[in-house]
């Protein structure tokens, strides 16, 4: 069966402001939502009764590039129950190969996939998923009904091994699936999107299996970083848990009673897709309400997690802190590994008499970073074939 955490299968609204005397000017961060990069992460892809995910990845340069991609199917072994060291995630592995024109852009739905097909429908009203328009950039497996997890994409050469190109740019779309089943937890049509996560490439990549992020010289990496570290710090700009939405109470009359939460995803940056150890952070939140209260508490990531804030501690939520909004910094303990982030808030309104919540209104947010990690995280990758 192999290890737990990691069975490898070859294919395969209101914006917040930020909370002014509490943010402090970000030093440089190397992980980029804007710029091209030669690896790129989009941590949270969701296919389920209620949700899909649409994948767009575009190549930014005048050449053809490559890229060898894996999805992390992070499904809990008992989706019924909390996750927990009896109940840890499955972590299968599933890669796949790409290959793009010069200035291509591309894009897929999860739950379908793409097959390499030359004689694919136009984009037009006889076609509107446009799932498989344009050019095919090769076969991409679909996902397992239930799949939650990550997907990761890594520019490599014609023969498979790693290169810093910095050639690729990616958008995640989270929508809801119609029809919607009556008495479900979202609003039908909504859509939630999020820039996918670049590191850059570095002049001193050695192309082997070995992929170093940020750091120095090690025993594992002699030529010191070969992409840019991971973030020192993660920012949230965001509610305090169980919170009423200023959206709803802006444009509902009688205001309507309402309820906001933090959906938070984390990737550990370390990942080992030869060996399938799961990588394991602790994370570290200091928190800050408006009157610059400090509060923390710390929760446990192994492979890939995605909770709301509530469900850390309820410290995160408003009979706690206090106030509506709060900054929140998020560190790895000690040596752990570094990680990236994805923020999500639910808008819910409610009646009081008796209390039916209605369908939740979801939107996605970039987290921000500050500085880059002293320590190199470490991306191992399978040899190719």
């Amino acid at each position: 069966m192999g290890r737990m955490c990691g069975h490898r299968f070859r294919f395969e609204f209101l914006a917040l402001a930020l909370l002014g005397a509490l943010v402090t000017t970000p030093a440089r961060a190397e992980v980029t939502t804007e710029k091209s990069s030669s690896i790129l992460i989009y941590p949270k892809l969701l296919f389920n009764n209620y949700l899909d995910t649409v994948i767009q990845l575009s190549n930014t340069s005048n050449s053809i590039i490559y890229a060898h991609c894996f999805y992390v199917d992070a499904r809990l072994t008992n989706p019924e129950l909390p996750p927990g060291p009896l109940n840890p995630r499955i972590w299968q592995e599933v890669d796949f190969d790409l290959t793009l024109t010069k200035q291509q852009p591309t894009h897929w739905v999860i739950s379908e996939g793409r097959s390499t097909d030359p004689f694919d429908p136009t984009c037009d009203n006889t076609n509107q998923s446009c799932n498989d328009a344009g050019f095919d950039p090769g076969r991409i497996p679909p996902v397992s009904p239930g799949f939650e997890g990550e997907l990761k994409c890594i520019e490599v050469d014609q023969s498979g091994a790693p290169i810093s190109g910095n050639h690729m740019k990616g958008e995640a779309t989270l929508i809801t699936r119609a029809p919607l089943i009556i008495g479900a937890p979202l609003v039908a049509g909504d859509a939630s999107k999020y820039n996918a996560i670049g590191i850059i490439g570095l002049d001193s990549n050695d192309s082997n299996t070995v992929l170093c992020l940020g750091g120095g010289v090690t025993p594992q990496c002699p030529a010191g970083a070969e992409y840019e570290g991971c973030p020192n710090v993660v920012l949230l700009s965001n509610y305090a848990e169980f919170t009423s939405s200023p959206l709803l109470q802006e444009f509902f009359d009688p205001p309507t009673p309402s309820v906001v939460n933090t959906e938070l995803t984390i990737v550990p940056c370390a990942q080992d897709f030869e060996t399938q150890t799961p990588s394991r952070v602790r994370v570290q939140f200091a928190i800050y309400n408006e009157f610059e209260e400090p509060f923390s508490t710390s929760t446990t990531v192994t492979c890939w997690g995605n909770f709301t804030l509530a469900q850390v501690n309820s410290v995160l939520t408003v009979g706690s802190l206090g106030t509506r909004f709060v900054q929140t910094q998020l560190r790895p303990a000690g040596t752990d590994p570094g990680f990236i982030a994805i923020q999500e808030e639910f808008h819910r309104q409610y009646d009081t008499d008796p209390i039916e919540l209605f369908p939740a209104s979801r939107v996605a947010f970039n987290t921000h970073v500050i500085g880059e990690r002293p320590l190199t995280d470490l991306i191992i990758i399978p040899e190719g074939p």
